[in-house]
């Protein structure tokens, strides 16, 4: 069971996750699409962790062989 992190509006850690993965990037998006930190704010500076751990776990994920081979970065060359 995830923790709840916005207690004003009772949104837990894993949705405000699930919501940053979705798509938002800022803690005021998260607010828009799930009412996380739209209380009295003091979950706001736990939301802009949240936040700043996924782009890093972005950063580091490693790009799937299939995607590069799309963009022409991985594989045969053609180069003879």
């Amino acid at each position: 069971m995830s923790r709840t992190l916005c207690q004003c509006m009772l949104v837990s850690e894993r949705d405000v996750l699930a919501t940053i993965r979705a798509g938002a990037r800022t803690v005021d998006e998260v607010g828009e699409r799930c009412d996380a930190g739209t209380g009295c704010g003091s979950c706001r500076g736990g939301i802009e962790l949240l936040i700043q751990q996924e782009v890093r776990r972005r950063a580091r994920a490693p790009v799937p062989e299939a995607l590069l081979a799309q963009l022409g970065l991985f594989g045969p060359s053609g180069d003879d």
